[in-house]
Order: C-alpha cells, then structure tokens, then sequence
C-alpha cells in the first residue's frame, strides 16, 4: 500500500507548524483585504445615501461621481482577485506544498512504526 493510500490524519496536520504558517499568512491578507473592500463598498452605499448631490455632478457628458464611484468597485475586485492569485502562486502554493509534504512525511513515519509490531514477520523495505 503506498503512502498516499494511507488515511490522513488531519488534526496532526493542523497542528503542525507548516499548516499553521499556511493559515497566518492567509489571514494577514485575507482580513485586511476584506475590511477595505468592505469599507469601501459601504463608503460608496453612504454617500449614494447621505450625499446624492455630490454622486450625481457629472464629470463628462452624463457620466457621474456616482457612476465612476460604482465602477470601481469592480476595478477592485478584479485588483484584489488578482494581488490573491499572485499571493497564493508565491507565498500560500510553496507553503501548502511544505505542509503536505510534512503531512505525508510524518505519516509515512507512523505506517512505518506501525508495521514494526513485533509479530515476527517481515516486511519488505
């Protein structure tokens, strides 16, 4: 039986300091990136609200404060998606990778004390 076949033990690898460097790093980007979104979002919400003049002056030919104001919020979905897709290819991948390795790793140490029981019997390595 190969070594991937073997169940995973998932708490062992949630404890480990890898995946609990994968977890802190994604978060240090993941929080700050949603608090500003989301400031922003309800920042444009409050003043189409609370300052409709201001949103409604045009600054070219029908086109409004407003209207640009909404359009950058998909500017900074697309920005945000794609600073996380960067991210992830240079920090989060290669620390998933280190955490899966050790997984496996640590596993394959468990299978091989486990086949070692004392029973006599050989085992081919």
């Amino acid at each position: 039986m190969a070594a991937t076949d073997r169940p995973v033990d998932w708490e062992a690898v949630e404890r480990s300091p890898e995946f609990r460097e994968l977890i802190a790093a994604r978060r240090r980007f993941v929080l700050p990136a949603t608090v500003f979104f989301l400031s922003w979002y309800f920042g444009f919400i409050l003043l189409a609200g609370y300052a409709p003049d201001f949103m409604g002056r045009s600054v070219h030919d029908g086109l409004t404060v407003g209207y640009c104001l909404a359009l950058t919020q998909f500017v900074m979905v697309g920005v945000l998606g794609i600073i996380y897709l960067r991210r992830a290819e240079r920090v989060y991948d290669p620390l998933a990778e280190k955490a899966v390795r050790r997984a496996l790793s640590s596993q394959g140490e468990r299978a091989g004390s486990s086949s070692d029981d004392g029973s006599g019997g050989s085992s081919a390595r």
